[in-house]
């Protein structure tokens, strides 16, 4: 469904997301410390943690199990006490108030390096690699942000080893060492994941919308940093400018602790105080006062070229900050009424014509004083070329909700759903909840952490009145994106093009012309755009049902339909999940049908876009979707209403019939969405290719785009026509929903569609046969600078098991064990490329474990040389693998597969995916569990031998630059030209 997805009505996303301007992908690890440590003992005399001490937080969700207390160190440190009942990872989050908001002049990046420099021993753990190591051998994950005034570490480990976690953790903010060596070196990675993101448009127009901002505000700079700007000035050496960084702001007052675990709230008190209480107390810097974002009284248009095929219209008002009214969020009401598309909103008005594709509108963070107002288009190449009656409507939009008197429905609306939303959201993860907590705590007063996350009451009408007259001329910057053709006549005078310095990007600036400033001041209402109606989908009953299932099971079998359900209450929450797809022949067997299909699920998601638009905010979402053998529909979200929600869009499906217009903008989006896909990041595509070239059947991008071409609407006529008439149907509901409402929405969707029911076999996506001790090379399409190698070692033995659960037990492990050394010696040593790290890309019956790197400034012959280097290297190391390295391995991986479902969604996927199959088996699990459990030492040892020798091993490298010709001839390579996706 392509609909936008507004502020207002996505509560549960904010607990488990965050904002950053550059994120380190610290969670690949480094090299093992061998020597282990083991934590002072408790305090005894703990007279300072007592129950007395704990201050509850209370306002929670009325489905939240924790228990949440705060205390206050005796240097300040403010933390949050979170005991999960439920956790089976425990973590921990500190976040300090400083960003790249507070680099000093001249060296752009700095909070960010810091960030990354914290990473790299302190004094009790002088080792680069030992945090990383640590979390990485005991099942865990980690990793870092810097935003514009935050920085948040966090990391998620196994119970036993939290308080050796929580040891080397809390070092980073007493003891840190910014050795010279590893800062000079260091300065290397955050330079590579700079360029890594040269191509990433979201960042391109972002640096180039600062060019607009007021220079002397910090958020007209660079933010992530790079060897030009993280270099020893005169008299200002690099590192020196580090500590003076982490003096100033790293200070207890300035920072916030969250632990969560399953652990009483005086044990996590009395953690939070051993390990923590050391953070040195520092005078609190004061609050730095910012000037105003946009300092010019007239609106300001920009034009901007991105290297893929888009085209945006990017509305920026300048409104004040926000951050205080967490309570009532006025914004709200205007993302909710500019972000519509419900019949006659602005968005209908404009899809209708085949203008747009989606809006979205919503505030920033706060900048200081001010925050940006912001509404995304994206424009068709129609739209383009109408732009005028685009931002005709727009304005007009605009200037009727501030003419019109507030309207409390929306803001009843508003606060009922926010309500309900915040009392039955899902389980949090630990890490997630820890990281959103933290940084929330930086800004809210800690009784209101929790209820932040929905409106306490209503915006005052006053209060949006005031915001709705912010979005004025002299606070407007707008930005036009495209590679095409821009409105020339919007600019006032001939457009002068610039070189964006940090990004390379061509932009724009100009003032508006008066036929822009009259289309800005005087575009009339009109009639075409009306404001929202009431929501008729928000659920009335949230009553739990009695029954509990322990598995699926069949409640409805007919020829060519099959119908399971599991009633499953067990997560505390009113809503359900529906399944149903509907299997016909030559779904995807040639380019042609996967377009076809394609095109009919894209066609029919763009047809019901504003009647699915209300359901989707009152917590019902759909999708439709193509795979292999057919289509699927899938609901989720509040029971209530959800069966007759899912017929309706059933009814739907069936009585779709696609126009010529329609047809012709959806063939264009999707030859231009396949275009772009050579635009994403160079490692995604990387893994892409390799899931191309090993799959029976699967079809390159390009043959994609070839067979695109000749398509007609006649072609997808025929196809739906054949599809719709001749299919069978399985079909699985789960959830808050008992076995009789299943079976009447079985019996509902069978009455439909039983004179079309035709029983078929589906067909299994399957790897292709692979030769043993053969290298294969294939080089993909990229406009990435960047060069990317993922080298995969793919076990062959197994391919004719049924599960090859073993082998790919021991490629996991294998994983495990080399993922640390791997990051340590080929990224933190080496300084080969910012993005590095060991995968287990196992898929379906075939073992497979991928070493990749992406690098700005190595060559594919230096890292594939470096990849066998460090191969030949494990080879020699892990004969001698310990007892104890293999057993913490073997056990992180055994963590893993028992954590236990925390969410409806957690088990319904995993569920469906084996109803999907041929022959369902629901103790996959248990079964994996049972095997891994078996492994020994000595079998290990035994199988990564064979491994290594290529005994029953294939090699495929996947790259995007040229394959030298040096491999090809010093190392005699079998396959030494590209690969063909046959194999």
């Amino acid at each position: 469904m392509n609909q936008s997805k507004t502020v207002l009505y996505l509560l549960f996303i904010l607990l488990t997301a965050h904002t950053s301007l550059s994120v380190c992908a610290n969670d690949i690890h480094p090299t093992k410390n061998n020597t282990t440590e083991t934590p002072n003992s408790m305090m005894q005399n703990n007279t300072y943690v007592t129950q007395d001490s704990l201050t509850p937080i209370l306002n929670k969700s009325t489905s939240d199990q924790n228990t949440y207390n705060l205390i206050t160190l005796p240097n300040h440190l403010k933390v949050l006490l979170i005991s999960d009942p439920k956790a089976e990872r425990y973590s921990a989050s500190l976040s300090i108030k400083v960003g790249n908001f507070q680099d000093p002049s001249g060296q752009q990046g700095l909070a960010h390096f810091l960030e990354h420099m914290l990473f790299l021993g302190t004094e009790k753990y002088p080792e680069p690699g030992n945090y990383q190591t640590y979390i990485n051998t005991n099942g865990g994950t980690h990793n870092a942000y810097t935003s514009t005034n935050k920085t948040n570490f966090y990391f998620d480990i196994t119970p036993s080893a939290y308080e050796n976690a929580l040891d080397r953790f809390s070092q980073f903010f007493i003891s840190p060492l910014f050795s010279e060596s590893l800062t000079q070196r260091e300065k290397n990675a955050v330079d590579a994941e700079y360029k890594a993101k040269l191509t990433d448009e979201s960042r391109r127009s972002t640096q180039a919308l600062k060019t607009l901002i007021n220079p002397k505000h910090p958020y007209s700079r660079f933010s992530v940093g790079s060897l030009d700007t993280l270099k020893d000035l005169p008299n200002k050496p690099l590192r020196e400018q580090l500590l003076n960084l982490y003096e100033e702001h790293y200070s207890s007052e300035n920072m916030a602790l969250v632990l969560v675990a399953n652990l009483p709230p005086k044990k996590l008190a009395e953690l939070a105080h051993q390990y923590f209480s050391s953070i040195p107390s520092k005078t609190k810097a004061s609050e730095e006062n910012y000037p105003e974002l946009i300092t010019t009284d007239k609106p300001q248009l920009q034009f901007f070229r991105p290297l893929i095929n888009s085209n945006t219209l990017n509305v920026f008002y300048q409104i004040d900050a926000q951050g205080e009214n967490y309570k009532t969020q006025p914004t709200r009401y205007l993302s909710y009424i500019l972000g519509n598309e419900n019949k006659g909103s602005l968005y209908a008005s404009l899809k209708s014509e085949g203008l747009i594709n989606s809006i979205s509108a919503g505030a920033s963070s706060d900048y200081g004083s001010n925050a940006l107002f912001s509404i995304k288009i994206r424009l068709t190449d129609e739209g383009l070329s109408q732009i005028d009656t685009v931002a005709q409507r727009l304005f007009a939009t605009i200037s009727l909700l501030k003419s019109s008197p507030v309207n409390p429905l929306y803001l009843q609306e508003g606060l009922k759903l926010s309500q309900l939303m915040f009392n039955n959201q899902s389980y949090v993860a630990p890490i997630n909840l820890a990281r959103a907590l933290s940084a929330r705590m930086l800004d809210i007063p800690s009784e209101d952490t929790l209820s932040s996350f929905r409106l306490e009451h209503t915006a005052s009408q006053s209060d949006v009145q005031a915001l709705l007259q912010q979005l004025s001329p002299e606070n407007l910057l707008i930005q036009v994106i495209t590679n095409k053709t821009f409105p020339q006549d919007w600019a006032k005078g001939t457009p002068t093009w610039k070189k964006e310095p940090w990004y390379n990007s061509e932009y724009s600036n100009n003032l508006p012309s008066q036929s822009l400033s009259d289309t800005i001041n005087f575009s009339a209402k009109t009639t075409q755009v009306g404001l929202p109606e009431k929501n008729n989908f928000i659920p009335e009953s949230l009553k739990l049902v009695d029954e509990t299932d322990q598995s699926p099971s069949i409640i409805l079998q007919k020829k060519g339909m099959t119908y399971w359900n599991k009633s499953d209450p067990s997560f505390n929450k009113p809503t359900a999940m529906n399944f149903i797809a509907f299997r016909f022949d030559n779904a995807a067997d040639t380019p042609e049908h996967t377009l076809l299909n394609r095109l009919w699920t894209r066609l029919f998601n763009d047809s019901v876009s504003e009647s699915t638009y209300a359901p989707y905010v009152a917590g019902l979402g759909y999708s439709f979707y193509p795979h292999t053998n057919g289509v699927t529909l899938r609901t989720s979200g509040y029971s209530d209403k959800q069966s007759t929600y899912t017929t309706w869009l059933i009814d739907q499906i069936f009585l779709f019939r696609p126009n010529p217009e329609k047809f012709n903008l959806a063939k264009k989006q999707l030859e231009t969405d396949l275009s772009n896909q050579k635009s994403r990041q160079a490692y995604s595509n990387a893994n892409s290719a390799l899931q191309t070239l090993i799959t029976k059947n699967s079809q390159t991008i390009e043959q994609l785009e070839d067979a695109l071409k000749s398509l007609t609407l006649e072609d997808l006529q025929a196809f739906t026509k054949k599809a719709r008439n001749e299919f069978d149907i399985v079909a699985y509901s789960t959830g808050n929903i008992t076995k009789q409402q299943s079976t009447q929405l079985a019996q509902s969707i069978y009455q439909r569609v039983e004179d079309r029911l035709t029983p078929r076999e589906p067909l299994e996506i399957e790897t292709k046969e692979l030769s043993a001790q053969q290298k294969h090379h294939y080089q993909f399409n990229s406009t990435s600078s960047d060069c990317v190698v993922l080298y995969t070692l793919i076990d062959t033995s197994g391919q004719n098991t049924q599960k090859a659960i073993i082998e790919k037990a021991y490629f996991a492990i294998l994983k495990k064990l080399i993922s640390s050394p791997f990051y340590q010696e080929l990224r933190t040593n080496q300084q080969l490329g910012y993005i590095v790290g060991a995968q287990d890309l196992s898929i379906r019956k075939t073992p497979i474990l991928g070493l990749l790197i992406q690098s700005p400034n190595k060559d594919t012959l230096t890292l594939v040389t470096a990849m066998e280097d460090f191969i030949q290297e494990q080879k020699e190391r892990l004969p001698n693998l310990s007892d104890e390295e293999f057993y913490q391995a073997k056990n992180a991986l055994l963590s893993e597969l028992k954590m236990t479902a925390k969410n409806l969604s957690d088990n319904a996927l995993n569920e469906w995916h084996q109803i999907a199959k041929p022959a369902p088996d629901f103790q996959t699990k248990e079964e994996w569990i049972e095997n891994v459990e078996k492994i020994e030492i000595k079998d290990f040892l035994a199988f990564i031998k064979r491994k290594f020798e290529s005994a029953d091993t294939a090699k495929i490298i996947i790259h995007n630059k040229a394959f030298p010709q040096e491999l090809t001839e010093q190392q005699s390579w079998q396959e030494a030209s590209p690969m063909s996706p046959k194999l």
